[in-house]
């Protein structure tokens, strides 16, 4: 399992989420929306007073989607939200979760998430590569022992170029 976070974080709602859920003005084949409202989130991230409006990511598999039960894929997502928002309870954040299966039928667990806390309307950092980066890969490596998933750091699966 691969964890990405994307740089793009400004501009509007649906730039994100036409991404994740439309290809040329059509439903995206084999993206299917697993927790969230898409519209919400859109409407929050519109709504954001700040620079910085989402973080959005990707949980990457190389196995095959057909591998995971809905359990596991909704363990794998609360998991990681809890190893992103430690001390925020679910009602002071937005999260999107968008799965897509269009690439070889493996796994991918799309997540945005607007940098607003709802509680408060302050700015919310879910993602801060010098705090985060460290409990992000304790999870990535317990998921990936638990799943008995491939490991994207065996040397076995270096590539030259």
């Amino acid at each position: 399992m691969i964890v990405k976070f994307f740089r793009r974080v400004k501009g509007s709602g649906a730039g994100p989420l036409n991404d994740l859920l439309v290809t040329k003005g059509k439903p995206r084949d084999g993206s299917k929306v697993l927790y969230g409202d898409p519209k919400l989130t859109e409407q929050l991230i519109n709504a954001t007073p700040f620079k910085q409006k989402y973080k959005a990511g990707v949980l990457s598999f190389t196995e095959d989607a057909k591998e995971f039960t809905d359990e596991q894929k909704k363990d794998i997502m609360q998991r990681f939200e809890e190893t992103l928002f430690v001390g925020l309870e679910p009602d002071q954040y937005d999260i999107l979760w968008v799965e897509h299966t269009d690439k070889g039928g493996r796994l991918e667990l799309n997540f945005v998430i607007p940098c607003q806390e709802l509680r408060s309307g302050k700015l919310l950092q879910p993602f801060y590569a010098g705090a985060d980066l460290l409990r992000v890969n304790a999870f990535k490596n317990i998921i990936k022992q638990e799943y008995g998933l491939t490991d994207p750091n065996d040397p076995e699966r270096k590539r030259l170029i």
